[in-house]
């Protein structure tokens, strides 16, 4: 009778600490919270470490996986898998399935053909072993693609990382959003240190490095990729990088660090490639579309009037851009909707490259004579006397007034 061959374990799969890892004190006091076992809460997928592309959430989920081993709360090992979700050929679950199969030392030749099958014996694998394992679920684009990955009842616990809000799996949801211009430049002169220690050109140029921080909208990866620059290159000064990135249409072309891996790359552009692609066609046309509008943000009714739709097929359209994080609630304006200021450049782009398929002029002048006739509402407002009729497009004048300051 054949032996099955023996498996080697593989728990210890968590990747080594993050560098320059600041100004996410908040985020990882909650997930460590989460991962505390004091905690009589089941098994726990904290879905939402979400964001867009480059925010930082696997970062935010390899330091939350240390400080919990650190703390000793999983001496069962972490088990590490990447779902490349974005990629042109994601993992499947049954594929995730054999990988994690494998590292809990199950012989291949135990390891059935069908996903469903492979999940109960992954489920059942989890259940032989006592002490508590925590599982990363890395770059995940749809619940589908996870579900088959959580373990049963027990100790053992789940982080997943995805630029999509994962609400379906009833997880602990946390999205990470972007870092102050302070926390960025902190982060820039950590990142810089990291590689050459003492060097004092973020800290002898704090006003441009404040400025870099600023014009990439703290989005770490952007930072990260500036570190890479400077310290690629001894002799370039914050003033002479700051400069040469100051062009909005090349700004994002420059965010570009290569580091022989190809594809893998650092890169702004790339990532929100990525992104960009998960987008169904109609979603897609309405995210390149928003970078047309004149102002920072923009209401649920404008966005109506620019795509020429009725107001509740634009909500849910614009659930979706909201949901896959390339469109957020604008700061203090409830209805109010923005992109944050990369995306929007890269929006742009490629807004003008789809301009005739997108019927671009036409948006723009439906935009455009939105405003000019609500303009001429709210004025006609302010203008009336007690008793004169007004358009119906606002209630008094507060409302009218309002709107003209939004």
């Amino acid at each position: 009778m054949h032996q099955a061959t023996a498996a080697p374990v593989a728990l210890a799969q968590l990747p080594a600490s993050v560098s320059a890892f600041i100004g996410r004190e908040p985020e990882l006091k909650q997930i460590t919270a989460l991962l505390n076992p004091t905690r009589d809460t089941g098994t726990v997928v904290i879905a939402a470490v979400a964001g867009l592309a480059g925010i930082g959430k696997t970062a935010l989920a390899i330091q939350a996986a240390h400080a919990a081993r650190n703390a000793g709360w999983f001496p069962g090992g972490v088990l590490f898998i990447d779902l490349h979700g974005y990629d042109d050929t994601p993992v499947k679950p049954g594929q995730a399935l054999d990988a994690l199969l494998r590292a809990l030392a199950v012989p291949s030749e135990y390891i059935p053909p069908g996903t469903e099958e492979r999940a109960t014996l992954y489920r059942s694998a989890l259940a032989d072993i006592n002490k508590p394992i925590l599982i990363i679920v890395d770059n995940a684009s749809s619940e589908a693609q996870v579900r088959p990955l959580q373990p049963g009842d027990g100790p053992h616990r789940v982080i997943v990382t995805s630029r999509h809000t994962l609400a379906g799996l009833m997880a602990r949801l946390l999205d990470v959003t972007v870092l102050d211009s302070v926390t960025g430049v902190a982060l820039l002169d950590e990142a810089l240190q990291a590689t050459r220690p003492g060097n004092d050109r973020i800290s002898g140029d704090r006003e441009g490095a404040e400025h870099l921080a600023e014009l990439y909208g703290g989005l770490p990866l952007a930072l990260r990729i500036i570190a890479a620059l400077l310290g690629a290159d001894p002799i370039l000064t914050v003033a002479e990088l700051r400069d040469g990135l100051a062009v909005g249409k090349h700004r994002l072309e420059e965010l570009h660090y290569d580091d022989g891996s190809g594809t893998s790359a650092l890169s702004v552009a790339a990532a929100f490639d990525l992104s960009y692609r998960q987008l169904d066609e109609t979603a897609a046309r309405m995210f390149r579309l928003l970078s047309d509008n004149p102002g920072p943000d923009l209401s649920t009714t404008a966005a109506a009037a620019l795509m020429g739709w009725r107001a509740g097929e634009t909500r849910k359209v614009l659930g979706q851009l909201i949901k896959a994080h390339v469109v957020e609630a604008a700061a203090g304006a409830p209805g109010r909707w923005r992109t944050h200021d990369l995306l929007h450049l890269y929006a742009r782009q490629l807004s003008d490259a789809y301009a005739a398929a997108d019927e671009r002029q036409e948006a723009r002048d439906r935009l455009l004579n939105f405003y000019l006739r609500f303009a001429d509402a709210a004025d006609d407002h302010l203008r009336a006397l007690p008793g004169t009729p007004v358009p119906p497009d606002f209630t008094d004048r507060d409302s009218a007034l309002a709107w003209l300051v939004r």
